[in-house]
């Protein structure tokens, strides 16, 4: 199972500036259009999260609707895959939605706050040990769990440079407790007689929930020329509870839009606190590592 985390939340592509733009009207009369719609549909290779692949290191598409108000409220709407191999049981889709405002001037200081959810339809793990008696050989509670998580946000930038901190408002960051962190990392090996050390380690001091989980990112846009921009984009994650789960993320990405399409290469990485949570497997216990940095291709279409 997958334990590490991102949110793509993409308030800063709501609006192309804080307050967007008056339009003509067709009779050439002058009014302003109080609000902007926008959509955009995208191909990837790989469908990465901090850093760590959503799709089992093979592509995946996401559609995101973009929504910005003169007033400065904005709202957010992706639909993405994901697989079952990461998220078990679920339909391999991620919802997300977000709202939020935003103030300030775009080329000096500006600020936003927000909340966002996701959610993974049918995604669950149900009746996982939450806790054990080692005397006994037994749990002595049993969790069910879902991936929905919901996050306070708050924004802050200047010209070129963007930031926003995530703190998670949810019982747990994508489905991240001891029991299905625990449970799938160190139990199979315990229940298949090997060394206990680890899972003892981890089920110690009982059931223990990641919400209150922090997250920052600081991204860097600059315009190489009309039609080619680069960004730089670094993260951090630091998942309550279970240092393991701490994430350091990096990513260099060019983008260059010809024939109304916007091509994109981006170079990705992570470096996990335990390389255990970097681990994942299919249903025939096949593993893979979903953290090694990659090149991953991309082709979006604006409208």
């Amino acid at each position: 199972m997958h334990f590490s985390t991102k949110l793509a939340f993409a308030f800063s592509a709501a609006c192309g500036s804080l307050l967007c733009q008056p339009v003509l009207a067709a009779d050439n009369e002058p009014k302003i259009q109080s609000y902007t719609l926008d959509f955009e549909a995208k191909f990837l290779t790989d469908r990465r999260n901090r850093g760590t692949s959503d799709t089992f290191n093979k592509p995946g598409v996401e559609f995101t609707m973009t929504a910005a108000h003169e007033s400065g409220f904005i709202g957010l709407l992706q639909l993405g895959s994901v697989r079952k191999e990461i998220f078990p049981d679920s339909n391999e889709v991620q919802v997300l939605g977000a709202l939020g405002y935003r103030w300030g001037k775009p080329d000096a200081w500006h600020f936003g706050v927000g909340i966002a959810n996701e959610w993974f339809p049918g995604g669950k793990l149900n009746g996982i040990p939450g806790s054990i008696d080692w005397n006994a050989g037994a749990p002595t509670s049993l969790v069910d769990t879902k991936f929905d998580t919901t996050y306070g946000v708050f924004e802050f930038g200047y010209g070129i440079v963007e930031a926003r901190y995530l703190y998670v408002l949810s019982e747990d960051l994508r489905g991240n407790n001891s029991a299905t962190i625990c449970g799938s990392l160190y139990l199979p090996a315990v229940l298949a007689g090997g060394d206990p050390t680890k899972a003892m380690q981890c089920y110690d001091g009982g059931l223990k929930h990641t919400g209150g989980s922090q997250l920052l990112d600081i991204d860097v846009k600059y315009k190489l020329d009309g039609q080619t921009k680069l960004i730089g984009h670094v993260g951090y994650q630091k998942m309550k509870n279970f240092s393991g789960g701490n994430i350091f993320d990096y990513k260099v990405v060019i983008v260059h839009t010809r024939w109304g399409f916007d091509f994109g290469l981006d170079l990705i990485g992570a470096s996990l606190g335990n390389s255990e949570y970097g681990v994942a497997f299919d249903s025939n216990g096949n593993s893979k590592r979903i953290d090694k940095t990659v090149l991953v291709g991309s082709i979006g279409k604006r409208f």
